[in-house]
């Protein structure tokens, strides 16, 4: 069966698909296509994009990028998405919104592992520097580089009290392992219906804060070093009061283990079928 991830670029949302699938679903997973069957996880993969040919098996997905064709939908078979957004904007069932796949998490991971580390920072992938992670650094609050793995970033983030994110499975990896979370933006180009998609799934809402872009380069010109030099240090300022915060938020114990029920149902079925399928 060929895991359908997207793999152009290393991300710690993206990596999870490798990560945990093959800790949980018994049917062989491939990293290559060619397989009549297609397993589709974590991330924003519905759209046209998704392979043109096999049967789709959509677990957990979330609609934001572009639109699913009549083909795939001809071709799926829908075991549960990210949201009620996602379910909304493709005419499924309501019931079928259960939550990100990732909050998996919960049960690889020791959620007793010693709080060493005070506050955390992980940023939205694509905007991490070298500059940015110093100014972490100086603000007093510990980076998390988002293309680091998977188990690295969990690590991390299981030793945190706190996580600042505007990495949206940073958030969901803390929610999972119950560490209280605060949503930012780095960026305009952030998906933020995304992230309102996953927080509806687990009854609860998303309030960002904010943070100036901080670019890998700047600007050679007198005006575009004097801007950066203020955007750095409007950053450090700003990260290290929302590291004291108190609207850090954690959903509720309750709500997270009902989603996490209804997503082992949804395996433990899919995992029944497999011997069925290789038989006929």
């Amino acid at each position: 069966m060929y895991l359908y991830s997207y793999r152009k670029r290393p991300n710690f949302g993206d990596a999870l698909n490798d990560y945990l699938w093959p800790r949980f679903i018994q049917a062989p997973l491939e990293t290559q296509p060619g397989s009549d069957e297609v397993f589709v996880g974590i991330g924003t993969l519905l759209n046209e994009r998704l392979p043109p040919k096999g049967i789709l098996h959509i677990f957990g997905s979330g609609a934001g990028y572009g639109r699913v064709q009549p083909d795939a939908i001809n071709r799926w078979r829908v075991h549960f998405v990210r949201g009620p957004l996602t379910a909304k904007t493709l005419g499924l069932d309501p019931e079928l919104a259960i939550s990100d796949p990732g909050i998996l998490v919960h049960d690889t991971h020791d959620l007793n592992s010693p709080k060493d580390i005070e506050c955390a920072f992980m940023p939205h992938h694509g905007l991490y520097s070298e500059h940015m992670k110093d100014l972490c650094e100086q603000a007093g609050v510990h980076f998390i580089h988002p293309e680091a793995p998977c188990e690295s970033v969990l690590d991390q983030i299981a030793r945190s009290r706190r996580l600042v994110c505007s990495a949206m499975h940073g958030a969901i990896a803390a929610e999972a392992l119950r560490v209280p979370w605060l949503p930012v933006t780095t960026n305009r180009e952030m998906l933020l219906s995304k992230w309102d998609d996953w927080a509806a799934s687990i009854d609860t809402s998303i309030r960002f804060r904010s943070l100036p872009v901080i670019w890998s380069k700047t600007a050679p010109s007198i005006v575009g070093k004097a801007a950066a030099r203020l955007k750095a240090v409007t950053f450090r300022q700003q990260l290290a009061r929302l590291s004291r915060s108190q609207d850090f938020r954690l959903g509720s114990d309750s709500v997270l283990n009902n989603r996490l029920s209804r997503i082992r149902e949804h395996i433990e079925i899919f995992n029944s079928q497999q011997p069925l399928r290789r038989e006929a």
